[in-house]
């Protein structure tokens, strides 16, 4: 499937990079491993194919892929560095390698997902398309194939579930440490939609065309009709269904029946689809919501879309999330309330035996609560992280 042009350029030098292999080929271009011949830092290239060069609305395409992944800068969203002409009149651009595995080769080996796992991907992928839509940028073409996904070191408190029995309907739990997770990069936004007030306008809309991929659509979309936001509430449901089953909720041997599916059949049920899954009547009803037909019974924002996605676990979740357990202990009162960094630090200065410098001492007391809320969750995590191996502290780690 890869042509002789495309090969021919392994080992050539594409502006400031050196291109190595070949990572992977889609519809609008080829995408190499390449390393700054400079630096010699690592990077993937993506060199739109030699058959669209000519078009100027084909490179504009390509291009708007480019800014519109460098724009949001979200850390979930893959990161575009650079830009450039090629010498045979194409272009190309330069993305942060990721060493991972895509969504769609996951689901393919594994079949369908633990719920916790599922949710945890579906939860950082909003995350990312919340940055986007706040942008005013809808993806479009939200699937597997573009979720790219990256084990880590897990740090959080797992809440599990065990000893489930007639005698103890709700059964015994017990927290452990997350041993692995995977951190989400959303990619390809090729054919995502700027949404402005004048492009909002129907009059200026492409009306009748088709964008995306038939699997992963939009009733909407799949009409060509115009679409906003909640055409990636729909997408990112499929996506869910398909984590938490093994399959897409819709197929069929040719594209137009499977969008002919999304447009008039209703959503199957994913716990009657997979009966023998962990798949929680918040989960499934969640997928619903999301592929509703009529966009105003869908989620109205990604924001409300990730409260859902917390209480909708089953039998493992996390610790910070314990109201999403049937029968799990619930803390009240003051418990209720997830400590603060600065509370932790506090409550340490007070009863600390060590032997820090009054220096030392002070540079802690400074950290203040009018810092802390500036910091998200993850950095507040690796600043306790850090304090705990620099100063042999026994931080919770789950300070919000």
């Amino acid at each position: 499937m890869v042509e002789e042009a495309e090969i021919a350029r392994i080992g050539t030098t594409v502006g400031n990079y050196h291109l190595d292999q070949i990572l992977g080929r889609g519809g609008m271009g080829t995408v190499y491993s390449g390393e700054h011949i400079y630096i010699r830092k690592k990077v993937a290239v993506k060199v739109l194919h030699a058959q669209f060069a000519k078009f100027e609305e084909a490179i504009h395409r390509f291009l708007r892929e480019a800014r519109a992944a460098s724009s949001i800068n979200h850390p979930n969203i893959v990161d575009v560095t650079d830009f450039g002409p090629m010498p045979d009149g194409g272009v190309y651009f330069v993305m942060e390698y990721l060493d991972g595995t895509s969504l769609e080769d996951l689901i393919e080996r594994e079949h369908a997902l633990q719920l916790h796992r599922g949710l945890n991907i579906a939860n950082q992928i909003a995350l990312a398309l919340s940055a986007a839509h706040e942008k005013n940028i809808v993806h479009r073409d939200l699937k597997p194939e573009n979720i790219m996904l990256i084990r880590k070191p897990g740090r959080r408190d797992v809440i599990r579930q065990v000893n489930e029995d007639e005698d103890s309907p709700t059964g015994e739990f017990v927290v452990e440490k997350e041993d692995m997770y995977d951190f989400v990069k959303v990619l390809d936004f090729g054919i995502a939609k700027v949404l402005t007030p004048d492009e909002l306008k129907a009059d200026q809309t492409m009306a009748g065309a088709v964008f995306g991929t038939p699997e992963y659509m939009s009733p909407e979309a799949a009409r060509g009709d115009p679409v906003d936001y909640r055409a990636d509430v729909y997408s990112l449901g499929v996506i869910l269904f398909d984590m938490l089953t093994g399959r897409p909720p819709f197929e069929a041997p040719a594209a137009a029946e499977v969008l002919a599916m999304h447009i008039s059949e209703p959503a199957p049920s994913a716990r009657l689809t997979a009966p023998a899954l962990e798949i929680t009547e918040a989960a499934d009803a969640l997928i619903a919501r999301c592929m509703a037909k009529d966009p105003d019974e869908r989620f109205q924002s990604m924001d409300e879309l990730r409260d859902a996605i917390n209480e909708s676990y089953g039998r493992v979740s996390y610790k910070r999330r314990p109201s999403s357990f049937d029968g799990a202990p619930k803390p009240v009162g003051k418990e209720a309330r997830n400590r603060r960094l600065t509370e932790e630090l506090d409550e340490w200065l007070t009863t600390d035996s060590s032997k820090l410098s009054d220096d030392e001492v002070q540079m802690l007391a400074n950290i203040d609560d009018d810092f802390a809320p500036k910091m998200t969750r993850d950095e507040e995590d690796q600043l306790a992280d850090a304090l705990d191996r620099a100063l042999d502290l026994d931080l919770d780690g789950d300070a919000d």
